[in-house]
């Protein structure tokens, strides 16, 4: 038996000011889990507690929970593998969503309506004589990394945009959408694409990584938001008809690289802005004085060439008609 110091912390909507951390003493077999813990708490010592646990195998995502400041699955992580060195285990919910209470938190502002937003669900041609619409199994394993995603919000707790836009879709929900996106079996394709690329969406990422890093069970949500875009660009959907800076931006990137070998820094923000859009180049002002008093300010469309210019033109030039 392991003794062990919970620190959980309680929240009551009715007097959110009195939010604290509140400390249980428990003692359970080294193969207890954080669920574990929490039920023995709920059970012998605090009914009051509130918490969201399900499967109890890692497959339904209710116990996300943040322990010793990582997010977890309550459920598969064992005390023993979490604990510090002081012997204490913190237990909070998971950042950027809205506590209901103690560890209960609103799923549907933090993630179904984001969901519900990318129609999640394939729309399949025609079914075949017998009723049902097949596919092979070679063309399905594609997708099925993706279709074992088990909800869990992970993967936006650790987002980097979405802890300062909760209203970017967020890699749980992209990934939702690849799973139809590329399911041989949907009439959508094109369609879909086109909604995820306005204002919000898969263009949002800054591709940190972070999704694949706080994924549980390896989905690699990051990785699967570049294969969206890669198809986007590919089907020449480089943005949505609200969102016409990101279409800009690539393209000015891609011909800023094209002439010269490397990035104008200077060419690519005013293009992104757009030639014409005034209201768009006077905010960059703020930004250009201040590269200005550091002597970082790029000077635009007055790039050198960079060696090997031609072969990285001839790369690009490639790529393009591969797409074309």
């Amino acid at each position: 038996m392991m003794q062990t110091t919970f620190k959980v912390h309680r929240f009551d909507p009715e007097q959110p000011e009195h939010a604290r951390l509140a400390t249980y003493v428990v003692e359970l077999p080294e193969s207890a889990s954080i669920v574990d813990g929490l039920t023995y708490i709920c059970d012998e010592q605090d009914p009051s507690l509130a918490f969201r646990a399900n499967c109890e195998r890692g497959s339904c995502g209710d116990c996300a929970l943040r322990v010793n400041k990582k997010g977890v699955l309550g459920c598969t992580t064992k005390i023993v593998d979490v604990v510090g060195k002081d012997g204490i285990v913190t237990v909070e919910p998971i950042r950027h969503v809205p506590v209901l209470k103690d560890l209960v938190y609103d799923m549907e502002t933090f993630l179904w309506r984001k969901v519900r937003a990318v129609t999640p669900w394939i729309t399949p041609q025609a079914a075949g004589p017998n009723g049902a619409s097949t596919v092979s199994e070679q063309k399905i394993a594609e997708v099925r990394t993706a279709m074992s995603c088990v909800m869990c919000g992970l993967c936006d707790e650790g987002c980097t945009v979405v802890a300062v836009d909760d209203q970017f879709v967020g890699p749980a929900a992209l990934t939702k959408a690849y799973r139809a996106i590329f399911d041989p079996r949907d009439t959508r394709h094109v369609e879909r694409l086109q909604s995820i690329s306005e204002p919000d969406g898969v263009w949002d990422c800054t591709h940190c990584f972070e999704a694949n890093g706080h994924c549980p069970i390896g989905i690699e949500p990051t990785d699967r938001i570049f294969e969206i875009r890669d198809e986007a660009i590919r089907l020449g959907i480089r943005s949505g008809k609200q969102n016409p800076k990101v279409r800009r931006h690539y393209d000015s990137f891609v011909n800023s690289v094209k002439k010269s070998g490397w990035l104008d820094e200077g060419r690519l923000a005013i293009e992104s802005e757009g030639l014409f859009n005034v209201r768009g180049l006077l905010k960059l002002l703020p930004t250009a004085a201040r590269a200005i008093v550091r002597n970082k300010a790029p000077i635009p469309y007055m790039h050198h060439k960079r060696p090997g210019a031609k072969a990285i033109r001839q790369i690009i030039e490639k790529a393009e008609g591969k797409r074309s």
